[in-house]
């Protein structure tokens, strides 16, 4: 693994922040950048969030990411 692990543990609590606050949703290129990852690495740790919290990203039809309980 590259990097470190608690580099990654703050980017996945971060991941569920930015998508929290964004009070009309984030797109995923918005947040890959907020992050400084690849929207590659941005997928793979939003289904690592989803599955460790039970909470679902949604997308609307504008391609915004809003988080749903």
């Amino acid at each position: 693994m590259f990097g470190s692990k608690q580099d990654k543990r703050t980017r996945l609590f971060s991941i569920s922040d930015l998508v929290r606050k964004a009070k009309n949703g984030i797109s995923r290129a918005d947040l890959a950048r907020e992050l400084d990852v690849s929207r590659a690495t941005l997928t793979k740790d939003m289904s690592i969030v989803e599955k460790e919290t039970g909470a679902l990203f949604w997308e609307d039809d504008d391609g915004r990411l809003h988080w749903f309980e």
